[in-house]
């Protein structure tokens, strides 16, 4: 149910570091988070030193990481890679991550997915598709999915259900294998 994406900034070296983001992958999602909240390299790098993230939001207090926030201390590492190439080769294939947004020249891009599946390949093809990843565009240019549209996210979604499932059943709630915490727990 959630659109995973992965966050990168380049660094100095031009070295690559990359962290795992869960939910709201889209660019009205994760997209316009970091363009509208994580602006300079400092906050970039700040963000992705916390490791893997469940959930963005517009602040590091209230995004969700997987380590400090789900105690998951081995989900708490960013990816290295050498360069831009080599972090886009390793991702070939990687059909679960649908975008992957990069922090470079102090402004934000972003990679899209795409899947071309079997039947529109020659009849010989041994895959069952191919995926591949888009040229990398800056983020601002996609006016449409950045406009001010308030849509529900699939975190709110998430929660949404969980309130109704605690209510039907009370607090022994289970949500991504995690017991769900009143607020107050987690703060």
């Amino acid at each position: 149910m959630s659109t995973r994406s992965n966050i990168a900034i380049e660094l100095e070296d031009k070295s690559i570091k990359v962290v795992y983001c869960h939910s709201d992958g889209y660019i009205s999602g994760v997209g316009k988070t970091l363009l509208n909240n994580y602006k300079n390299y400092d906050d970039v790098l700040k963000l992705i030193n916390h490791g893997g993230i469940s959930s963005l939001a517009e602040n590091l207090n209230d995004t969700s990481f997987y380590c400090r926030d789900w105690g998951r201390k081995n989900e708490d590492e960013p990816i290295q890679y050498n360069n831009e190439f080599c972090m886009m080769y390793e991702m070939t294939g990687a059909t679960m991550i649908e975008y992957l947004y990069l922090f470079k020249n102090n402004d934000w891009y972003v990679s899209k997915s795409c899947y071309i599946p079997k039947n529109k390949l020659n009849k010989n093809a041994y895959d069952v598709g191919l995926s591949y990843w888009t040229n990398f565009k800056k983020v601002s240019k996609y006016k449409k999915e950045l406009s001010d549209n308030v849509q529900l996210t699939e975190k709110q979604m998430i929660a949404n259900i969980g309130s109704m499932l605690k209510a039907s059943f009370g607090d022994n709630v289970e949500i991504q294998g995690q017991k769900v915490k009143s607020k107050r727990e987690v703060n």
